[in-house]
């Protein structure tokens, strides 16, 4: 799972309440070759298991793959599999989780919403993973 949210400070990472989302595995996977665009972009590597902090210009650069991330989501179907990792134990078999168009949608909304509101308040988006 990874939190997303804004933080007035990014030493503190103390997030104010809105706006803020929860982003799981299918949904993260389907964004990956975005994210890695993104990483190579900003150096902030949005991850499920670390840490990225957006601010100033880097705001723009993650305003504009949630956009492109809107465009991908907005051509696809009601619902969709996304491959999450592989099984090993006690077979060897791809895994996949379930996504739906709409709430990816409202995912990609609030966390443009985030980065909007840091903006404003001159402060930064913080992904937190678990």
């Amino acid at each position: 799972m990874l939190d997303i949210g804004v933080a007035v400070d990014a030493d503190q990472m103390v997030l104010v309440s809105e706006p803020s989302l929860a982003l799981s595995d299918g949904y993260y996977w389907f964004l990956y070759p975005l994210i890695e665009r993104l990483a190579e972009e900003t150096g902030q590597y949005v991850d499920l298991y670390g840490d990225a902090v957006f601010a100033g210009g880097d705001l723009l650069a993650l305003r504009r793959m949630l956009s492109e991330a809107r465009g991908l989501v907005e051509t696809r179907g009601e619902s969709w599999e996304v491959r999450t990792g592989t099984q090993v134990v006690p077979l060897t078999r791809e895994v996949y989780s379930p996504v739906w168009r709409d709430e990816f949608l409202r995912l990609i909304t609030t966390w443009d919403q985030a980065a909007v509101r840091a903006g404003e308040l001159g402060g930064v988006v913080v992904c937190v993973g678990d």
